[in-house]
């Protein structure tokens, strides 16, 4: 079956931190707090593009004239 984009998202972002010596589970499984503290970084990055994204997207509405002044004619 398959792997879902996420599932492929998440085993490369567990690799890269692997990669930098970052262990991503402890010995019983849980979450180790390396792991938290990469995916708290990436949230805040995530949440930073969302907002730079929606401001984007409002200043650009804001911009679309209210009228349209019909072509002339020949």
């Amino acid at each position: 079956m398959p792997m879902s984009t996420i599932d492929q998202l998440r085993l490369l972002v567990e690799i890269q931190l692997q990669t930098l010596g970052v262990r991503t589970r402890d010995d019983r499984g849980a979450v180790s707090t390396e792991m938290a503290v990469a995916i708290a970084v990436f949230v805040a990055i995530a949440a930073a593009a969302g907002v730079i994204f929606m401001a984007k997207a409002t200043s650009n509405a804001n911009n679309i004239p209210d009228t349209v002044v019909p072509p002339a004619a020949p």
